[in-house]
């Protein structure tokens, strides 16, 4: 196939039309000199408070990058089940020691 460029397309409707053709451009990967490339990885985004990682989203609350976030909420929830299970024995135990003094026990 024989590609006919921009000015010998346009030239067929008006001779007189002045085209200036750009000719074929090939993307291909480009290497990055040593300096541009520190200088791409120097300047990441902003830095979490918690882990101190370049981070780009942060979860507005408290300010921390999501991975952090999720550590958070993880943790929040361990404590929270720690806790129901504490109350539920405490509640256990101080129903134990009333029964007791109402003289509930038997020997």
């Amino acid at each position: 196939m024989i590609r006919k460029r921009a000015s010998e397309i346009f030239a067929a409707v008006d001779p007189h039309l002045t085209v200036i053709d750009g000719g074929r451009r090939h993307r291909r990967a480009r290497r990055l000199s040593p300096k541009a490339q520190a200088d791409w990885d120097n300047s990441g985004g902003a830095k979490c408070p918690s882990c101190g990682q370049d981070a780009v989203r942060f979860r507005p609350e408290d300010g921390v990058c999501t991975f952090c976030a999720q550590t958070m909420n993880e943790k929040e929830l361990r404590d929270e089940r720690k806790r129901a299970r504490f109350l539920k024995f405490q509640k256990a135990h101080n129903a134990r020691i009333d029964r007791n003094r109402r003289g509930g026990h038997n020997l």
